[in-house]
């Protein structure tokens, strides 16, 4: 009784969807048709109507709904497999694998998938007919290859994120490393923390950048509140020399270590000495204390 009020509904479905295609009402009459098709496929003892489903499979791609167009083909497949059409069930399957793999469905794929298995290897082991199973192995190797390429592709995608957000994280954090501090207070205590904290990374101004004066004065100013700046606006005439010097002695580092950097002599280092503390207007016993005034200072607004 209830298998024949079903077949009622689905005739009355089917007399509904033989309306002109472009209104409302035959898409919905046709996914009333997939609904009861979905519904008769999990009671596994009945299959909707090839009729039916053939005018719902109409409708749908009439309406470009890829979605149906999949599902009925995948019903169709079923209607045709219980009425032992394997050639129309086998194609119908192979119709709806191909959509659904387009859109990467993981539940009827599969099943539609292995129903062209059971059918191919069915008939080729009652007649020798291997064209299906060529057919279905075919179909194994394309996904397989399709499988492959997509996953080089978000590999790539996954490796070029990555590089992108490295990159973008090594300029965030040089950017924040050489922003400008000019008009920033310092404190004796920030100054005496970085000069640790350069001398802690093994003199990086002095042994890195010692030959490469713009490095050198981007690391110096970048790690010391911007000395070389200040330095040469406070007094002009300073040499590059002068101002490798001046970073020297405000690091705190002993006149010998001074001496084997710049490959003067320890004299030499101390005649040095007093000729830059005249130029910044200072006596060569106040130098460090004058260059940490000079980088202290606030600059004006």
């Amino acid at each position: 009784m209830e298998r024949a009020c079903m077949y009622c509904l689905i005739f009355a479905l089917m007399t509904g969807c033989a309306a002109p295609h472009g209104n409302k009402a035959d898409v919905s009459s046709a996914e009333t048709v997939l609904t009861c098709a979905d519904s008769l496929e999990r009671t596994s003892t009945v299959y909707a109507d090839t009729a039916t489903l053939q005018q719902a499979l109409r409708v749908f791609t009439a309406h470009e709904r890829t979605q149906a167009v999949a599902k009925t083909h995948y019903h169709l497949g079923n209607a045709y497999k219980a009425l032992g059409e394997d050639s129309l069930a086998f194609d119908s399957y192979a119709q709806a694998a191909d959509l659904f793999l387009a859109a990467s469905d993981s539940v009827y794929y599969p099943l539609s998938v292995l129903e062209m298995s059971l059918i191919a290897e069915r008939r080729y082991n009652e007649d020798g007919n291997a064209t299906m199973l060529h057919a279905i192995r075919t179909l194994q190797r394309r996904i397989i290859h399709e499988k492959v390429q997509n996953n080089r592709w978000k590999s790539l995608w996954w490796l070029l994120l990555l590089v992108v957000i490295a990159g973008v994280g090594t300029a965030g954090v040089i950017i924040w490393r050489r922003k400008p501090v000019s008009g920033l207070a310092v404190t004796r205590e920030d100054l005496d923390r970085n000069i640790e904290l350069v001398l802690s990374q093994g003199s990086i101004i002095v042994t890195l950048h010692w030959r490469d004066y713009p490095e050198f004065c981007r690391t110096a100013n970048a790690y010391l509140y911007n000395t070389v700046d200040r330095l040469q606006t406070a007094s002009p005439q300073l040499s590059e020399q002068d101002i490798r010097f001046l970073i020297l002695v405000l690091l705190d580092l002993p006149a010998k270590e001074i001496a084997g950097i710049m490959s003067l002599s320890q004299n030499s280092i101390s005649n040095k000495k007093t000729r830059t503390a005249q130029k910044l207007g200072t006596i060569a016993a106040d130098l460090r204390e004058t260059i940490i005034r000079i980088t202290l200072k606030t600059k004006e607004k």
